[in-house]
């Protein structure tokens, strides 16, 4: 979760949803978006195959260890 306190803006993923893949083949990641005190936005985070192998990347190296992408769901 991303928490910006000055903002009251913070986003966290949606667990009961799987992660997937747009039509086009981009891989998605289903987050909710809380913003002040109004209701939450639910929105997907769109990235592509290298953009997704770079986040995995550096996600490894931040916690030490090894990320593999196992499988996604299907198209949005």
């Amino acid at each position: 979760m991303t928490d910006n306190r000055q903002s009251k803006l913070h986003v966290e993923r949606v667990h009961d949803q799987p992660l997937g893949r747009t039509q086009a083949g981009r891989f998605f990641i289903p987050l909710r978006i809380f913003a002040g005190d109004g209701e939450p936005e639910e929105a997907h985070l769109v990235m592509s195959g290298p953009d997704t192998e770079n986040l995995l990347r550096d996600l490894a190296r931040l916690f030490g260890g090894t990320l593999s992408l196992g499988p996604i769901g299907g198209a949005a």
